[in-house]
C-alpha cells in the first residue's frame, strides 16, 4: 500500500525512463472544475506542491476537461497560446507538453502532465504514458475528497 506521495515520485521515475521529461506535473481538479490543485512536481521550488490555478477557459479546457482527451502540445507557440505560465515554462527549457487526463466513472479528476524540449513529443508517446495515468485514480479520488473537506471548512 504505498502512501501517495512515494506512489507519485515512482510514477514520474517510471514515466521519465519509459518517454523522458524535464517536467512532470500532477494536479486534481476541484469538482466545480474551476480550479486545479498541484499534487505533485518534480520541480517544487518553481512549481510547488498544493499551489492552485484557475483552468482557462481556453482550447485546452474544452479539449482536456470537458472532452477528455489527451493533449499534445508539440511546440512552444502553442504552449505560449494556451498557458499562462509559458515564461516559466521556457526558463525551464520546455517546449513540448503532454497532459492526459485522469478519468474515473466517465468524471475527469485530475491530469498527469510532462514537459520537455521543443518538437520533442510526438503522439507516440501519448500511448506509453496513458494507462499509467490512471492509475493514478484511487489517490486522486481520495485528494479530491479531502479538498471538499478543507472547502467546508471555510
Amino acid at each position: 500500500n504505498l502512501r501517495s506521495k512515494e506512489f507519485y515520485k515512482k510514477l514520474d521515475i517510471t514515466v521519465n525512463k519509459l518517454v523522458g521529461h524535464k517536467l512532470f506535473t500532477l494536479t486534481v481538479i476541484d469538482e466545480s472544475e474551476i480550479f486545479v490543485e498541484r499534487v505533485y512536481s518534480n520541480n517544487n521550488k518553481i512549481y510547488p506542491l498544493l499551489g492552485t490555478k484557475p483552468i482557462p477557459k481556453n482550447e485546452w479546457t474544452k479539449k482536456v476537461i470537458l472532452k477528455k482527451s489527451d493533449f499534445l502540445g508539440s511546440n512552444f507557440a502553442k504552449i505560449k497560446k494556451l498557458f499562462f505560465d509559458f515564461e516559466i515554462i521556457k526558463s525551464l527549457g520546455c517546449g513540448s507538453i503532454i497532459n492526459i487526463p485522469v478519468i474515473n466513472e466517465k468524471k475527469i479528476l485530475g491530469t498527469l502532465n510532462i514537459l520537455h524540449k521543443e518538437n520533442f513529443y510526438k503522439k507516440k508517446h501519448i500511448k506509453y504514458v496513458r494507462p499509467l495515468a490512471q492509475l493514478l485514480c484511487p489517490y486522486f479520488i481520495t485528494h479530491r475528497a479531502n479538498m471538499k473537506k478543507r472547502k467546508k471548512k471555510f
